[in-house]
């Protein structure tokens, strides 16, 4: 598929039915920091979600790859949804779902990060994030060499130790994450949160890495859909040419739609 540039786009049909807004966070709200305990909300993004919550403009929702609770924490804004570990957790206005097939992997993910912990902690750059469901080695602090052995040591330990365990890996960006082996990602967490309040939405997703691109699929055809970085192997509508664009991005939704609402 070959991505339109967004801004281009006239958008003046979304009046039929109010907004729903999904925002990936990490590369999509803010810019990627080699320490993801680095990242929170920027000021003028945080007020842009504020003024659309508070006026009832749209509904928004966080769909993260972080736990609920690390991204409740960096965004910090009440009246939205979040969604945490690609969707097996989410929280919201009435809402509070955890996945119901995900408790018999809990402990072998945690033992699965305690073997992969030990192997990992003396290579330089390489660290692992416990988000309680599963979690996530990062190696993009590292050299060459470092990212080749991080990568090697855990895909060794997961088919000698953890072999035909209920886990599935998940790639991104300088990241490899373990998660329950359940038929669950972003895309269906959307669908879910959708469904479950109850209302005539128009979906609109932004995000930036592969995990997104099962929301890109997923509303396909019903919304818009916005991808960080122009890229052809993408099912994304629309591209934003840089995550700065966000910023533009906020501007024209909320002239739009603030529009719409007068009406």
């Amino acid at each position: 598929m070959n991505p339109q540039y967004f801004f281009k786009e006239d958008l003046g049909w979304i009046k039929e039915k109010k907004l729903f807004l999904f925002f990936d966070f990490d590369g999509t709200l803010v810019p990627i920091q080699d320490n993801p305990s680095s990242c929170m909300l920027e000021g003028k993004i945080k007020s842009y979600i504020k003024r659309i919550v508070s006026n009832s403009l749209a509904d928004v929702a966080i769909i993260s790859g972080r736990s609920v609770e690390d991204i409740k924490k960096r965004v910090n804004i009440k009246g939205i949804y979040y969604s945490g570990n690609h969707g097996l957790e989410i929280r919201g206005p009435g809402l509070n779902f955890i996945h119901p097939e995900i408790m018999p992997a809990i402990k072998l993910i945690k033992n699965a990060k305690k073997v992969i912990s030990k192997y990992v902690e003396q290579i330089p750059g390489v660290f692992v994030e416990d988000k309680h469901l599963s979690f996530t080695l990062h190696f993009r602090l590292a050299d060459k060499e470092g990212k080749r052995l991080a990568k090697s040591i855990f895909k060794q330990i997961l088919s000698k130790e953890f072999h035909n365990m209920p886990f599935k890996v998940l790639k991104g960006k300088e990241v490899l994450e373990l998660t329950p082996l359940i038929d669950w990602d972003k895309g269906k967490a959307v669908l879910f949160i959708i469904k479950e309040i109850g209302q005539e939405y128009i979906p609109l997703y932004i995000g930036d890495d592969l995990t997104d691109e099962t929301a890109f699929s997923a509303i396909k055809g019903q919304g818009i859909t916005i991808r960080i970085g122009r890229s052809k192997n993408t099912d994304a509508r629309y591209y934003l040419r840089t995550q700065h664009e966000i910023y533009n991005f906020f501007k024209k939704i909320c002239d739009i739609i603030e529009k719409c609402h007068k009406k």
